[in-house]
């Protein structure tokens, strides 16, 4: 096993308590490396009864993001050109 691939299984542990209301908090660390903020949403999953899964709720326009990273956005003239020939103009 490469020293790559033993760094991907680690895993980040901590011991929260919780408040009365039920409330954790998400270390600052962990948000930052998900770049979690006060606007994202997270999904909870209890599994087998005995582990609560939390991950960042993605937004699907997220994932296409996604998909054309690195990618170069197209020029004014090349949206322009796609436009006429999806719409062409009725004379």
């Amino acid at each position: 096993m490469t020293i790559e691939k033993m760094k991907m299984q680690m895993t980040e542990k901590i011991i929260q308590k919780v408040s009365s209301n039920g409330r954790i908090v998400i270390p600052k660390k962990w948000r930052d490396k998900l770049a979690i903020d006060d606007k994202n949403e997270v999904e909870m999953e209890l599994k087998d009864d005995k582990t609560i899964l939390i991950k960042k709720k993605i937004h699907p326009l997220e994932i296409e993001d996604n998909l054309f990273k690195g990618v170069a956005p197209f020029t004014e003239e090349e949206l322009d050109e796609a436009k006429k020939s999806l719409f062409p103009s009725e004379k």
